[in-house]
């Protein structure tokens, strides 16, 4: 078989690789040695950035009907609405029994607090797996469950893999120009492609037991994130899942309890649970035991040839902090769109070389704020110190040749801020088309490049460079507000930074790839001129000739959402 992009391993971070990739028109083969989903609800948190991506890929929709959407603890949708929302917030308690008078840890306020189109979903790996199985395929992703990589051979111009169905035993080759290595901490993709990891290793092993009961009496409306848990005969965190009356615990592993194979007695786990209930009147059933480790490791660099690594693949780290599979799903996008930009034939190899310099900073410091997070002293990690949430969960700031106007190698992670600088997200502000619907700015830019702007003739400019450069990109007049009729909610110009007369170059991951600043009017044909270096120094692209994008290979995923909008633009 040939196929632009192999993708080895079918876990979230696979899965959200073979979506993007298809919604961008690039066909994947997916191979993952499992024949099912997992049925364990870990990486339960899909943060607000994570659901801006999910919303581009046109799969919002399926979440909120499947997750539970996180909200503020005083929201009274938490009372009325309790199967549709879950509250942001961490809670400390002697039991579960006393739940009603708990204190609060933390309320996650921050990340709430960020303006978005989106909130923020509670929603298991066991739920988000098939739900992103189905997308691909529907995408044009080929997923093959029960098929197992077993050997890959690299070249300058692509891979050649062995692959095996599990089931008949019939094996088969694909050709394949790029990989995507997305099989976790214990695949060999990475030692495949000679791609080494350091870092501190194991630093717990814990054990997760996922238990029936109807704590409905005890809870009433108190409803969490998570319960912290101490006594005498339970030491860890309880929390509820997506499904009513399962509950999920989670203990430091403790050799003393455990049997002559490693593992809890079923009588040692409800034991466990029953003391996290704290009340002898509540029955309490044993669905699922499994013992796992919180690791730390960071790949020495994210790209060799034709593979790349995401997700666990390329950095591991505790899950405090909810952070890890968002950063994954925030790797399979980036990477995606730069593919389908190379393949389709309107950016340059070099600009995959941007995928490392992103996205692997984000890594290493993600990592290291969930290793604080879950008690490492700071002396481990060269003297770290705790960071703004929102900085991980969306405000990263990129430094790479595709950003430009800021200077590499900048201060990680940087103070939070989205206010348009090159390498951050696009300010959210919501617009109304012509015919009345309420769209994000964000949404303007989910499958080729947008220059967004205040003044008509950058969007003239941005149509003309489009049709000199062969990118796919699109001008958006973003007027300032007028009376009760204005087409969005505030000042494009002011809460991007652009001035009147300024622009903002999006690319389409929503990062602000150039912004231009002026008070006073550009010349187009000036500005047009700019915008098309501009591009072709982002994207990598030849100096010289102008090169055409065919028009069959122009992305439609924007018309398809919003038809009046396209007609306009």
């Amino acid at each position: 078989m040939d196929i632009p992009v192999l993708v080895i391993g079918g876990g979230p971070t696979g899965l959200a690789a073979a979506l993007f990739l298809g919604r961008l028109g690039v066909p994947a083969l997916l191979a993952d040695r499992r024949h099912a989903t997992s049925a364990v609800p870990r990486a339960t948190h899909v943060s607000r950035r994570s659901m801006e991506l999910f919303r581009a890929a046109g799969i919002e929709d399926d979440i909120r009907r499947t997750g539970f959407e996180v909200v503020r603890e005083d929201d009274p949708r938490t009372r009325t609405e309790p199967a549709r929302v879950l509250p942001r917030v961490v809670l400390e308690a002697g039991s579960l029994a006393r739940v009603r008078t708990a204190g609060v840890l933390e309320t996650g306020h921050e990340e709430l607090a960020v303006p978005g189109p989106c909130p923020p979903y509670w929603l298991g790996q066991d739920l988000m797996e098939p739900l992103l199985a189905r997308a691909a395929g529907r995408a044009g992703a080929d997923v093959r469950p029960g098929h197992e990589v077993i050997g890959l051979d690299l070249a300058p111009d692509g891979a050649l893999a062995r692959i095996r169905c599990l089931d008949t035993g019939r094996m088969f080759t694909v050709r394949s120009r790029y990989v995507i290595g997305a099989d976790g901490k214990r695949g060999p993709t990475a030692r495949w492609s000679g791609i080494a990891h350091h870092g501190l290793g194991t630093v717990a092993r814990r054990v997760s037991i996922l238990f029936r009961a109807d704590l409905s009496r005890l809870v009433g409306e108190r409803r969490f994130f998570m319960c912290m848990i101490e006594n005498p005969g339970f030491s860890g965190a309880v929390m509820e899942l997506n499904t009513p009356g399962r509950w999920a615990a989670a203990v430091d592993y403790d050799p003393r309890l455990a049997g002559p194979d490693g593992r809890y007695p079923a009588a040692t786990c409800l034991r466990l649970v029953r003391a996290a209930i704290g009340d002898p009147g509540t029955d309490a059933r044993i669905d699922t035991v499994f013992r796992w480790e919180a690791r730390h490791r960071l790949a020495t660099r994210y790209r060799a040839g034709p593979v790349f690594l995401i997700g666990d693949a390329a950095h591991l780290h505790p899950p405090a902090g909810g952070y890890g599979s968002n950063v994954g799903f925030q790797d399979a996008h980036n990477l995606a769109w730069k593919l389908a930009a190379v393949l389709r034939g309107w950016a340059g190899e070099d600009l995959l070389d941007t995928y490392e310099a992103e996205r692997r900073p984000v890594g290493a410091a993600t990592a290291e704020q969930s290793l604080l997070l879950d008690g490492i002293p700071p002396e481990s990690l060269g003297g770290a110190t705790r960071c703004d949430p929102r900085t991980l969960l969306m405000g990263y700031r990129y430094h790479s040749a595709a950003i430009l106007g800021t200077p590499p190698g900048g201060p990680f992670p940087p103070a939070f801020g989205l206010t348009g600088e090159p390498g951050t997200r696009l300010p959210h502000l919501w617009w109304r088309t012509p015919r009345g619907r309420r769209i994000s700015t964000l949404d303007l830019c989910t499958d080729g490049f947008a220059l967004l702007s205040a003044d008509p003739t950058a969007v003239r400019a941005a149509d003309d460079a489009a049709r000199e450069t062969g990118v796919p990109l699109r001008g958006h007049h973003l007027p300032a507000p007028r009376g009760e009729l204005a087409q969005h909610d505030a000042d494009f110009a002011h809460t991007a930074g652009t001035g009147r007369f300024g622009a903002v170059l999006v690319r389409p991951d929503g990062m602000v790839a150039w912004r231009v600043t002026s008070d006073v009017p550009l010349p187009e044909s000036a500005l047009r001129s700019r915008l098309s270096r501009i591009l072709r120094r982002v994207l990598a692209l030849p100096a010289a000739a102008p090169h055409r994008l065919p028009a069959d290979r122009c992305p439609l995923t924007l018309a398809e959402h919003f038809p009046d909008l396209w007609e306009r633009t």
